[in-house]
């Protein structure tokens, strides 16, 4: 499909980011997609606050960040955090790329003690009955192409939904087993059955969700259910919104920007010197760390002095999701954070 760019650059672009998509609370740069009502600046501004409250979306997983005064302020200014951005057309649709500066957005939350999600996506499993009926034999065509493309569409918005929200879901393949499964619980408990399927998948967490009421009719709003809900159903967005919401907290980081830390964090396996800085970038790119300095170097291991906002812990929670940092024990006495750089292959 043919595309045609146009790049505005606002500053000297920055390099990709060193750390994958794993290393999602160290981005250099977060890029977001949106669709735009033209090319006029007026078009392209509304396309950015737009891109920047799916970025506080998705960067604090919290579906209230929106609603708080520092960030509704931040999206009327949302360009300051910009540092490049892409217009394509795609047959008839104008898309705009923009390139939010991962440090600054980061800073944005902790300097307002907002949360921030440190990169660990959960996982949920997600049951479609519909696809499970998709094994019944149906007297009317009519009726099973119907289901057939709900089925479909369910499944495209939970998906879309969930890339927003940072969840992952997981569906079951529907094998012997789990037809055995639903023969067994049906019709007696759906909750009986989800716990037991979840189980098998190693999931703690589940959905379901239907494109029919119990009379069998085809609804206009998908609803889902899960323990999260108390058992009651709800909107599909409402779901994934909620369980993003719950089951995060696990993942985020609240950072009360009064608190100050000092302390020593070493690091081994820093060989040569590129990889004594892409070490120093792994501390600069901290939305925590004020300031750090080198208190020694030996064997292969540097030892810094980092003067932080938050708790140490804090600062733990984002070091351990990095992939180019593996957590060491601590060895009493020595330095209060221990890692060993891992070397890009």
């Amino acid at each position: 499909m043919k595309k045609i760019y146009l790049i505005f650059l606002f500053l000297i672009s920055i390099s990709p980011s060193l750390y994958g998509e794993e290393g999602y609370a160290f981005k250099e740069l977060y890029e977001i997609e949106v669709e735009l009502n033209g090319t006029d600046r007026d078009s392209i501004n509304e396309g950015m606050k737009l891109a920047f409250k799916d970025l506080m979306l998705g960067l604090s997983s919290n579906s209230e960040i929106n609603t708080y005064p520092a960030i509704v302020r931040a999206v009327r200014d949302s360009e300051k955090y910009i540092s490049e951005y892409r217009l394509s057309s795609e047959e008839e649709n104008i898309l705009a790329v923009f390139f939010f500066n991962g440090e600054e957005v980061r800073k944005l939350l902790s300097d307002n003690s907002l949360p921030l999600w440190i990169g660990i996506k959960p996982k949920v499993l997600l049951f479609l009955p519909c696809k499970s009926d998709a094994f019944l034999m149906i007297d009317q065509q009519e009726i099973l192409v119907k289901r057939q493309e709900m089925c479909s569409e369910i499944k495209s918005t939970l998906s879309k939904r969930g890339l927003i929200r940072n969840i992952v879901f997981i569906e079951p393949v529907l094998d012997l087993i789990d037809l055995k499964y639903i023969n067994l619980y049906e019709p007696r408990s759906d909750q009986e059955f989800l716990n037991k399927i979840s189980l098998r998948y190693g999931l703690k967490d589940w959905m379901i969700c239907y494109i029919q009421n119990e009379h069998g009719i085809f609804i206009s709003e998908f609803l889902c259910l899960s323990p999260v809900s108390d058992f009651k159903k709800i909107s599909s967005s409402s779901m994934v919104d909620l369980l993003a919401d719950e089951l995060s907290k696990d993942f985020q980081l609240n950072i009360d920007p009064n608190i100050r830390s000092e302390l020593k964090m070493s690091v081994s396996g820093v060989e040569e010197y590129k990889h004594l800085l892409s070490v120093e970038k792994i501390i600069e790119s901290n939305a925590l760390v004020d300031s750090y300095s080198i208190n020694s170097i030996s064997n292969h291991t540097v030892t810094y002095l980092l003067s932080i906002r938050g708790q140490i812990s804090d600062l733990e929670k984002l070091m351990n999701v990095n992939p180019l940092l593996l957590g060491q024990p601590i060895k009493k006495g020595e330095a209060d954070l221990e890692y060993s750089f891992k070397v890009e292959k």
